[in-house]
């Protein structure tokens, strides 16, 4: 899948908001961010913290 860099922020949002978990738990209909999203959401959430 390709990366659309407009979609991290999106993301960011959704785990931020606790409704999208960046790593899945194995719970039966979690939402979860797509694999190949999962690190540049995890920056883009550490560099808002700081």
């Amino acid at each position: 899948m390709m990366v659309k860099p407009y979609m991290i922020p999106v993301y960011g949002l959704l785990v931020k908001s606790g409704g999208w978990l960046i790593e899945p738990t194995g719970a039966e209909g979690e939402k979860v961010v797509p694999e190949d999203y999962r690190l540049p959401v995890a920056e883009y959430l550490a560099a808002q913290v700081a």
